[in-house]
């Protein structure tokens, strides 16, 4: 109702200072140097529980669950707690891609980000992130495991999706959020995690943000999703749909632009990327239940790896292969 007078102080360091970056590497038994990077990141503003002390306890949790049961895995897991997420605006992972960069390239299957699960009042799956290839995977495990109807959207430029580049399919950010009826009748604006609890990045990030029942479903739903690409005989990724996502694009700028491009190159040139996508998948009925290590199988998850070498990097990237996007 007047006049208001705020002073803030702050107590800011500028420079380089080494960040452990810790790494938990468990092999599978058939097929171990193809793994998947389940990765989350440590640093918090002041305690941060909500985001991301929950997403670190998953992380040690899968951690321990996958190590106790490798023997069961066809695949291997790498986990990785990284720095740097906000104050070196995602170092830690950056980092990661840029040092083992051909490792990642050559075997990473899929990476899966886990950041503010399990927070107090989440119960729904809304605008959670996933590359448009793992669609149907993600929807279909969330529902397996959870008996709900979830609905993604694209990944944006942040939470440590740092391996864009390098053309690795991604999924998952954030995950169970407060219902959309709850948060009207709550007031509250939108935040970037603490599973949409406003509490995010505040000093009241405390430990009444967790939710122990919320935090064991969305590890169910991790757990379920991990087990699946470790141990399915095929890469459960539909880079028809991200085809299709191209031809939405086109359309779009080809509309906007009108009599002054001519888009019909793009536009074969992504017929006969469908038309061979469509052949490639009428194969996996045949391979479906043969074994991880079928010579088949093993030439089929080759080739979805390499579409995600190129594709996502059409689909997520400016700067090419060896430059990171701007978080923006």
């Amino acid at each position: 109702q007047g006049k208001v007078e705020v002073t803030i102080y702050t107590d800011m360091k500028e420079g380089w200072f080494k960040c452990p970056v810790v790494v938990a590497d468990i092999k599978g038994a058939q097929e171990p140097e193809r793994f998947v990077l389940v990765h989350g990141h440590y640093d918090s503003w002041d305690f941060g529980i909500g985001d991301n002390a929950v997403g670190d306890a998953t992380l040690l949790e899968l951690a321990r669950i996958f190590n106790k049961h490798k023997d069961r895995l066809a695949r291997s897991v790498k986990i990785a707690w990284w720095p740097g997420h906000s104050t070196g605006r995602y170092a830690g992972s950056t980092w990661f891609a840029d040092t083992f960069g051909l490792e990642l390239a050559r075997n990473c299957i899929a990476q899966v980000d886990i950041d503010s699960p399990g927070c107090r009042w989440a119960t729904e799956y809304y605008d959670v992130s996933w590359m448009t290839e793992t669609d149907d995977f993600c929807v279909q495990a969330i529902k397996d495991v959870t008996g709900k109807d979830a609905q993604g959207e694209r990944p944006h430029q942040a939470g440590d999706y740092s391996f864009n580049n390098i053309g690795i399919s991604g999924f998952f950010m954030l995950l169970s959020a407060i219902p959309k009826q709850q948060l009207k009748e709550l007031d509250y604006y939108p935040v970037g995690g603490c599973g949409s609890n406003i509490a995010w990045h505040t000093e009241n990030d405390t430990l009444e943000i967790a939710d122990k029942d919320n935090l064991m479903r969305d590890l169910r739903v991790y757990v379920a999703t991990i087990e699946r690409v470790l141990n399915n005989p095929l890469h459960p990724f539909n880079f028809r749909k991200l085809a299709a996502e191209f031809g939405d694009t086109l359309k779009r700028y080809s509309d906007a632009a009108g009599d002054e491009v001519n888009f019909s190159p793009a536009f074969d040139a992504l017929a006969d990327l469908t038309t061979a996508l469509n052949r490639l998948y009428t194969t996996t009925g045949d391979l479906m239940n043969r074994p991880v290590t079928d010579p088949g199988v093993r030439a089929y998850n080759d080739a979805i790896i390499e579409l995600g070498r190129e594709l996502i990097l059409i689909n997520y990237t400016r700067e090419g292969r060896f430059r990171t996007e701007p978080a923006i």
